[in-house]
């Protein structure tokens, strides 16, 4: 009995062992290859170059005219409801700012406009960042590893095996179409065959390795540690293991 019961415990623990092994590698390889940007709000915020589209909202100023002063969404005929009702769609900001200087028959040095909501395009990733969906605004076509890479959201503790792709294809009114994406490939053999390249409305789904979800079931003073252990705190933490825990991603 004595015998069988130690075997079960070294069957255990080196199940765990090759657990912790294959989530440390997981979190290497990811931090290695897709490290979390500087500032994850700015790298999530539309790019210089992004495309103005129904129903994106712009806040709009003129120099002495009052009249031009809205924030208004982008009507369905691709024109801001403003005085002249300039068109906007297609154009990037600085190209919307200079159609409507043009409209309104001043600089373009006068002309404030910005991009107060993003609603044109969307991408909807769901996965192990902060436990929540999150709605990133659409900058064009862009593959799904580069996007992932860019709005920090192959975090350690993905599941690089469980990456997909699922289109609605609700607008054209076709059947939803499913990619399974294999970031280990795109990132280490330069293999794109299933780097998807995204479009408005993509839902990208991330895997969450064992590892990881077991650690958000711990308790506030054991979570961190383990979490240490697998590699899935950044390395600057450094206060490990005492306190910290309202901290963790």
């Amino acid at each position: 009995m004595g015998t069988r019961r130690g075997r079960d415990w070294v069957r255990a623990g080196a199940c765990a062992a090759g657990v912790l092994a294959a989530g440390c590698a997981d979190a290497r390889f990811l931090r290695r290859n897709a490290p979390p940007p500087p500032d994850p709000v700015a790298a999530a915020t539309p790019a210089a170059d992004y495309r103005i589209g129904c129903p994106d909202v712009l806040e709009v100023g003129v120099a002495d005219r009052p009249a031009w002063d809205a924030v208004a969404a982008v009507d369905l005929d691709g024109r801001l409801p403003v005085a002249a009702r300039p068109r906007v769609e297609g154009l990037t900001l600085d190209e919307a700012r200079t159609a409507v200087a043009l409209a309104a028959g001043v600089p373009a040095d006068d002309v404030s406009l910005s991009l107060a909501a993003p609603r044109g395009g969307r991408v909807y990733v769901h996965g192990p960042v902060r436990g929540h969906t999150r709605v990133v605004p659409f900058q064009g076509p862009e593959p799904v590893v580069a996007f992932l890479t860019r709005t920090g959201s192959l975090p350690p503790g993905s599941e690089l095996s469980k990456v997909y792709v699922v289109r609605p294809n609700v607008a054209g009114g076709g059947r939803p179409e499913v990619f399974k994406v294999n970031p280990a490939a795109v990132l280490l053999d330069g293999d794109h065959a299933t780097n998807v390249t995204l479009r408005p409305s993509d839902q990208v789904y991330v895997g969450e390795t064992r590892g990881s979800a077991v650690s958000r079931a711990l308790p506030s003073w054991l979570g961190p540690a383990y979490r240490r252990l697998l590699g899935l705190l950044p390395d600057e933490w450094n206060w490990w293991p005492f306190g910290g825990a309202d901290r963790l991603p």
